[in-house]
């Protein structure tokens, strides 16, 4: 319609000049002085309007369009309209650009876009910190000069991206590399840390080697008493110490399979509708007074805050308390001195069991709350540790706000195992 009328316009505009200049000529007899006049006009008239245009478009930074006369008036509106049209697509493009890096930042992996050859275009923040990446000046470097690593750069070349790549970045954690081709032959590499699965696989396949292994041993020794039953080659006086032994490994696989379901229950249930009011005081002066009784050969002093009591789940606290004052005994000699504490603090209610046992070599320590992990002594198989106390200590502080248990251990001067429950579970905080 706009073009119909461009060319409507400008042919009325020539011709209404020209009838003009004709007239004009007819009347003092100068036609064509007249018309080549006229045709002068016309040519100024373009060029003053080209000259706005031209400034408009190069020197004047605005939507609107400069104030045009006849047919320069529709070119004038038109372009006006085409620009209008141009920002409103840019502005869409700029929202859909927007929303895309903000949903890449939103994602927990890093994303890497390069083009065909692997050189950078983009990335989000977490692929900075994960990779080192140096935004922007690392813009147009290649992929494979920032991860320096012979298997990525052998991935990368083959262009085979079928399977995702897992790698030890830096001695570290485990990365993931997932590459996923888009247009134009670009790449989109999507990295994530798969540490975590990686150590609960290992994990996973720890604990079902160890369990087989120790369900295996009680299992091997009542198997062979029975077949020496069944062939009669016990005597009748040894008869009643092998069934004695047998009810001892029989009862060994009981406690097993106990800390086995004991840990299962601890890791999948959330405490968040079994929280009641627990009295740690009184659970830890009866579990003193048991191992006066049961374990005179201890020396055992304590520092209880009566009046400290705490909101939490009960038999798991109860659970920790009791697996970490066991475990003093377990494995210390006789005669160790062990002193357990309760008492509020800054921070929280702090609960400690030390001893001046025999200490944790520091390669010990950070593995200890591994299912089945123990330290190697004589103590730990006279005491018929099972390597599970430790873990279900953990797991079942972690269910509490993620309290940690702290072990501090020095060789020759003994242990000390301690935790502190937050402030927001102490009973009078609360109340």
């Amino acid at each position: 319609m706009l073009k119909q009328n461009f060319w409507q316009r400008i042919l009325l505009e020539i011709s209404v000049t020209l009838l003009i200049a004709i007239i004009l000529g007819i009347i003092v007899d100068k036609i064509l002085l007249f018309v080549l006049s006229a045709f002068v006009l016309l040519l100024l008239w373009n060029i003053y309007h080209l000259s706005i245009l031209s400034s408009w478009i190069w020197q004047q930074n605005t939507l609107y369009p400069p104030t045009g006369m006849g047919s320069f008036n529709i070119i004038f509106y038109g372009l006006h309209k085409r620009q209008k049209r141009m920002r409103q697509k840019q502005n869409e493009l700029a929202e859909i650009i927007k929303r895309f890096r903000y949903g890449a930042e939103s994602i927990p992996d890093a994303l890497i876009l390069t083009n065909k050859d692997g050189k950078i275009d983009w990335c989000n923040k977490i692929a900075q910190y994960q990779l080192y990446i140096r935004w922007p000046n690392d813009k147009g470097q290649n992929i494979i000069n920032l991860i320096r690593h012979p298997e990525f750069a052998s991935y990368m070349q083959k262009k085979n991206f079928a399977h995702p790549l897992t790698l030890l970045f830096n001695n570290k954690s485990y990365i993931e590399f997932r590459i996923i081709p888009y247009i134009d032959s670009h790449w989109m590499i999507i990295v994530r840390d798969v540490d975590q699965l990686y150590l609960a696989e290992q994990q996973r396949h720890d604990f079902f080697t160890n369990a087989s292994h120790e369900l295996r041993t009680p299992l091997t020794v009542v198997k062979g008493y029975l077949d020496m039953l069944n062939d009669g080659l016990v005597p009748p006086n040894s008869q009643q110490k092998i069934v004695t032994t047998m009810q001892g490994q029989i009862e060994r696989m009981e406690s097993l399979v106990g800390q086995i379901l004991t840990l299962s229950q601890i890791e999948n249930n959330p405490i968040k509708n079994q929280i009641q009011l627990i009295d740690i005081p009184e659970i830890l002066h009866n579990i003193i007074q048991n191992i006066r009784q049961i374990y005179p050969q201890y020396h055992v002093n304590s520092h209880i805050d009566d009046k400290l009591m705490v909101m939490g789940h009960k038999d798991q606290l109860y659970g920790v308390v009791s697996n970490l004052i066991y475990n003093a005994i377990k494995h210390t000699p006789a005669n160790t001195h062990i002193t357990i504490t309760w008492q509020k603090t800054a921070q929280g209610a702090y609960f400690s069991v030390k001893d001046t046992g025999l200490g944790i070599a520091p390669h010990h320590q950070h593995r200890l709350t591994e299912r089945f992990y123990q330290v190697e002594t004589a103590r730990t198989h006279v005491k018929n540790s099972s390597g599970l106390g430790l873990a279900i200590v953990k797991h079942a502080l972690q269910n509490h706000t993620n309290t940690k248990l702290e072990i501090q251990s020095e060789l020759g001067k003994g242990s000390c195992f301690s935790f502190t429950l937050p402030a927001q579970y102490i009973y009078n905080d609360i109340h």
